[in-house]
């Protein structure tokens, strides 16, 4: 691991919208000193992208939100927010960089403060954060259950979430897709940082990328960066990005209607290949808050499993595989309660059962004890009498 000098660099975020006035209020909260732990104001800013909206977002409730707030309305037709990434970022004040392409997420509270120490610690990390989906379960299921805004409304109401964002992990069922989080192979990261000069070192995001939201642009990012391996790889263990249902053309589609056919055709067009996940073990940085253990421990089970078995039979054990172990695994999980709750309940009895055994044996003894008292006493009288008798009648 290369270590830097420590230094107070500027953090520029960027963060991009499209008519998402509901969900950029909790996003841009998630992100202001306010609620992020460890950091001020003068360590980062938060370019906020409107990419084209109709509904636009205005400057004043950006600015709202902080100081470090700037509002930046993109007049474009193209459903594709990779050309003003690329534009914000080239144009940004930091020298460190976090992207994300999707504004629909919130954030847990660590993640700026945790990303700024690994810049001090790593020469040119690739930061990553593992995202989350709130409700019942992945929205591209749950949105054909009847789950939408006003659920969602009314889901996060039930937690102070801002006061303590980790509560975030305990309303989200969901992993934004199937991989063990924290401890198992990546395919893309809604929220990264990079150093500004490496983002453009590979030439930010590819422009040929012309899908909504970008399509696989994150994908191919992603992919490009954590196979070259004079880049550390770091994810924030702990952390998390949270999505808002939104009715996303492609996070919050019915699988039936999902449009990643459609995306990966045009993958295929641009890369001459199929997309395939880059198999890395990351540094892993941060700390598992309590609101997050069931999560870290459902993941951890299945992630490293999946990581030792791929060590013994290499690329047959494919990351197709993760829907399924983290199902069996939380069903299994979901026993685990009721066993649990079986085998104290025998512990109590087997307890109460011990207690009265030794009850029963200390009466036992003392009634053992007692009967030989008595008899001994019995005895004893008689003996007398006996002796009495005899004196009597030898007596004339």
């Amino acid at each position: 691991m290369n270590k830097i000098v420590s230094k107070n660099h500027f953090l520029s975020i960027i963060v991009v919208f499209f008519n998402m006035r509901r969900e950029a209020e909790r996003t841009l909260y998630t992100l202001s000193c306010d609620y992020q732990k460890d950091v001020t104001p003068e360590q980062y800013e938060v370019i906020v992208v409107d990419n084209g909206s109709t509904a636009p977002l205005a400057a004043e409730f950006v600015e709202g939100f902080g100081a470090n707030f700037h509002y930046l309305f993109h007049a474009t037709e193209s459903p594709s927010p990779v050309e003003i990434i690329n534009r914000s970022v080239d144009r940004c004040r930091g020298s460190l960089i976090m992207v994300m392409i999707d504004g629909a997420h919130m954030l847990s509270p660590g993640i700026i403060a945790n990303a700024l120490r690994v810049f001090r610690a790593f020469a040119d990390p690739f930061i990553t954060v593992v995202g989350f989906h709130l409700g019942p379960e992945i929205q591209n299921s749950s949105v054909s259950k009847g789950y939408n805004q006003k659920k969602e409304d009314e889901l996060l109401a039930t937690r102070d979430w801002r006061h303590n964002g980790y509560d975030l992990f305990k309303l989200s069922q969901g992993l934004s897709y199937d991989c063990a989080a924290w401890f198992g192979p990546l395919m893309e990261s809604n929220c990264f940082f990079m150093r500004k000069e490496s983002f453009l070192r590979i030439g930010g995001f590819d422009l040929h990328f012309t899908e909504a939201g970008g399509g696989l642009a994150i994908l191919d990012l992603f992919h490009s960066v954590v196979k070259n391996l004079e880049q550390e790889y770091i994810v924030l263990l702990g952390e998390g990005s949270f999505h808002q249902f939104h009715g996303g053309v492609a996070s919050n589609a019915p699988y039936a209607e999902h449009p990643w056919e459609r995306f990966h055709d045009q993958y295929e067009a641009i890369k001459g290949c199929t997309f395939q996940i880059v198999v890395r073990r990351p540094f892993l940085f941060g700390e598992i808050p309590p609101e997050a253990v069931g999560w870290a421990r459902l993941c951890a089970k299945v992630g490293l499993q999946w990581w030792e078995q791929r060590d013994l039979h290499g690329e047959e054990v494919s990351t197709s595989t993760f829907g399924y172990a983290m199902l069996a695994a939380r069903n299994a999980r979901e026993v685990e309660p009721a066993t649990g709750e079986l085998e104290q309940r025998i512990y109590a009895l087997q307890h109460s059962y011990d207690q009265l055994a030794a009850k029963h044996q200390h009466c036992e003894m003392l009634l053992a004890r007692e009967r030989n008292s008595f008899g001994g006493r019995i005895g004893t009288i008689l003996h007398k009498v006996g002796r009495l008798i005899k004196s009597g009648t030898g007596v004339k």
